[in-house]
């Protein structure tokens, strides 16, 4: 009978092995629970609000001894207080010829104005006298009102009643559509 010499060679501890296996488990649960929870998350919070738009083909401007203009007025139906410089109003129409047009508005003129300023977008309710879209530190609240000329803010030279004009506010900061509404010319 021959009997095989013993292999005296050793190898790697079972133990060793099951130790190597736990620590790359838990190294890639951590991976991944970093990854779930957030800890990677670079985004910018979005603000939530919503707002009412109001285009007026012909508004009575008191402040302009009963002149009628066109006119709008933007109001923050609710949500949290968001900095203007923040904001971008993108619009659509369509044209007299049927051309869809776009336009960006993204900061008011600063004028010293009146109560009826078509060439700036402002409000006159909000914590300081004159409060110009787009300045940093103008925040728009909850019931603050922000008024101006159809042509100088959504490029809408003669708005008609009945024309359709869509108005989206985009967070600049997260390149989001935080509110979008066809609104109908008054």
């Amino acid at each position: 009978m021959n009997i095989l010499p013993e292999d005296k060679e050793s190898g790697v501890s079972p133990v060793i092995g099951v130790m190597l296996m736990l620590v790359v488990t838990i190294i890639i649960a951590a991976v991944v629970s970093g990854f779930a929870g957030g800890l990677t998350d670079s985004s910018t919070d979005t603000p939530v609000a919503t707002f009412e738009f109001k285009v007026y083909s012909a508004y009575v401007i008191a402040s302009t001894h009963g002149d009628v203009e066109p006119y709008v007025e933007a109001t923050m139906k609710g949500g949290e207080a968001i900095d203007t410089a923040d904001l971008k109003i993108v619009s659509y129409h369509e044209d007299e010829n049927g051309t869809l047009s776009s336009y960006e508005f993204t900061k008011s003129a600063v004028t010293r104005p009146a109560h009826y300023t078509p060439n700036a977008f402002l409000s006159f309710t909000g914590t300081s006298t004159d409060n110009f879209f787009g300045e940093t530190g103008c925040y728009w609240h909850t019931g603050e009102k922000f008024t101006g000329g159809p042509e100088y803010l959504l490029n809408v030279a003669s708005p008609q009643a009945g024309d359709k004009i869509e108005i989206n506010m985009i967070y600049e900061p997260a390149n989001t559509i935080i509110w979008s509404d066809e609104v109908t010319v008054i």
